[in-house]
């Protein structure tokens, strides 16, 4: 019997180590799939962040453009402003040349013994191109009124 006992404690000795060893192994297959797992995780991480880069420099890109765009624009409206400006200016001065001019105009009606002021206030145009304008008179109105 005392064979027995001792058969019996080499093989239980026997199925305790290989319960160990195929804890063991288990464990470093585990923490092997892990490592694998987790290698994997990072390459696949690594390709993303290649991806994330490139999509970063083209927002960049795009936010570079939209800068560039909005100072265009800023200039633009500048610019439409200055000559807005300046069309102002510009049609002030032509309003005061035009009123000199028919100021002018006036002047020389009052002072030609010929020019009928009756008809001034009906017929004639800002710029004297009326009928009140000098070429528009017949030749026989132009004999009548102007000497030779």
């Amino acid at each position: 019997m005392e064979g027995d006992v001792w058969l019996w404690l080499i093989l239980a000795v026997v199925v305790i180590a290989a319960i160990v060893a195929a804890v063991i192994m288990g464990g470093r297959q585990r923490k092997t799939k892990q490592a694998q797992r987790a290698e994997a995780l990072r390459q696949e991480a690594g390709d993303q962040s290649s991806l994330v880069r490139q999509r970063e420099t083209k927002a960049a890109e795009v936010a570079a453009s939209a800068r560039a765009a909005q100072a265009e624009s800023e200039a633009k409206a500048a610019e439409a402003e200055r000559l807005d400006l300046t069309a102002a200016r510009q049609k002030a001065e032509a309003s005061e040349q035009r009123s000199e001019v028919d100021d002018q105009f006036d002047n020389a009606n009052e002072i030609d013994p010929h020019y009928d002021n009756t008809q001034a206030a009906d017929d004639s145009t800002t710029d004297g191109s009326g009928p009140n304008d000098p070429q528009d008179i017949s030749a026989d109105e132009g004999d009548r009124e102007t000497p030779r």
